[in-house]
């Protein structure tokens, strides 16, 4: 198990001194794991994921300090951490690593025996259909989002969001990035996953009659 050369950070919202201090432990951690020190590396990574949670690589070099000290619980979860935060290749170890992870609640989608759908004005409607969104949902989003007194003001470009559903019948996607000026940025990304919250209600792909999450997610980019 490899780890990520992760770049020292010379730029940060985190704070000047909690950016010296992410460095030095980068520096530390990738040195200590060049040379097997994986305790050292574990240590030192866990310390930096507590300064920047949002760092996909160090989650990802944590898990892997961990795997290669046998510890694959936790490599797993933290495998997971990095996966959330679309860390594709941490997708990748899960499931080869971790082939009973959280005791199969997590599966992807070719293998469940329902697909997640939506319901829209009393139908049920297939989620996905021939691997892409059904057009109905993207009708309605796109209906939803113009209507958006907020997005209308503040949107000055694309829109990136991924679309998900949980065991909870719940949305579980995110917003990547929007075109808005960065005062704007926060309250666009609230009005967004309210919209995509709210607009139709989820039923969540089913295996054995048991509701499951999904490893799959659906990027889509959108043009306001």
């Amino acid at each position: 198990m490899k780890l990520k050369i992760l770049m020292l950070l010379f730029i940060s919202q985190i704070g000047i001194s909690q950016n010296i201090e992410l460095n030095k432990l980068i520096e530390e951690g990738n040195n200590a794991f060049s040379v097997s020190n994986f305790v050292l590396a574990k240590v030192t990574y866990t310390k930096a994921t507590n300064i920047d949670s949002s760092n996909k690589d160090l989650w990802y070099n944590l898990a892997a300090s961990e795997l290669n000290l046998g510890e694959k619980d936790n490599a797993c979860e933290h495998f997971y951490k990095a996966y959330l935060l679309n860390d594709g290749e941490a997708l990748k170890n899960i499931k080869e690593y971790c082939p009973n992870f959280r005791n199969g609640t997590i599966m992807s989608l070719v293998d469940v025996e329902e697909k997640p759908k939506f319901i829209y004005e009393g139908k049920n409607y297939l989620l996905i259909e021939n691997n892409s969104l059904n057009s109905l949902y993207l009708k309605i989003l796109t209906k939803e989002f113009k209507k958006s007194k907020i997005l209308k003001e503040k949107v000055k470009g694309k829109i990136y969001v991924q679309i998900g559903i949980n065991e909870n019948n719940a949305f579980s996607g995110k917003v990547y990035k929007v075109g808005a000026e960065d005062k704007d940025v926060e309250i666009v990304k609230m009005e967004i996953m309210s919209i995509l919250k709210n607009m139709v209600t989820y039923i969540s792909a089913k295996n054995k009659g048991v509701n499951v999450d999904l490893w799959d997610k659906w990027a889509l980019p959108i043009n306001y």
